[in-house]
């Protein structure tokens, strides 16, 4: 797809700015936007490291701001939506998990569909297809399985509804009269280098003789 451009949501995240390096790699982008809720010199010094062809736009804003995502979205290829709560101890109030996880994905969609972005991927959870109430062990399973977490805690749900409205989505008619093309990838967890969670567990244990 020659002179391809891609927004990433949630830069400033893990999974965002490895996406980030990827993209740099991809010798017919022609920009990659990366959309930041705060931009710190950390995530400065890391995006000077990119060796690449590409404009590299930075941008700031919240997922919950429709303006800003109708501008963001703007002459894009794709969108890698990553922006989430991840909060799985419960230290974030409910509503505020579910607007951004929620709420924060119909609002992108509704931005791809107003500037006729005609793809969009959505980093979902393998939390969406479980814990739940089958009994039945899954083998050689696949996305059309019809498995989803029975879980209420705020993570899960919002993840799982967030995946139904992306995949809902699939086929929507642009603003231009093409057609927009979703998909969600069910991520298991994440680790690698510069992981601060991994770091922080490696960390702990180092103190406590390996436990």
């Amino acid at each position: 797809m020659p002179g391809w451009s891609c927004l990433v949501t949630g830069a400033g995240g893990f999974l965002g700015q490895r996406i980030i390096r990827m993209l740099a790699q991809e010798k017919e982008l022609k920009e990659v936007r990366a959309l930041f809720r705060s931009f710190t010199p950390k995530h400065k010094e890391e995006l000077s490291k990119l060796q690449t062809k590409a404009k590299v736009t930075v941008l700031k804003g919240d997922i919950l701001d429709a303006q800003c995502l109708r501008r963001a979205c703007q002459g894009v290829s794709v969108v890698i939506h990553t922006a989430a709560s991840l909060d799985i101890l419960g230290a974030i109030p409910r509503q505020t998990v579910l607007d951004i996880n929620l709420k924060g994905t119909q609002l992108l969609l509704d931005a791809c569909v107003e500037a006729s972005v005609p793809v969009f991927i959505y980093s979902s959870s393998v939390s969406v297809a479980g814990p739940n109430s089958y009994k039945d062990i899954i083998q050689n399973g696949c996305e059309e399985d019809n498995h989803e977490s029975t879980s209420s805690h705020p993570y899960p749900y919002s993840k799982k509804m967030a995946e139904k409205a992306v995949l809902a989505a699939n086929g929507c008619t642009l603003k231009d009269g093409g057609t927009l093309h979703t998909c969600a990838l069910r991520l298991p967890f994440i680790y690698g280098e510069g992981s601060q969670h991994i770091s922080y567990t490696v960390n702990r244990a180092l103190k406590n003789n390996g436990t």
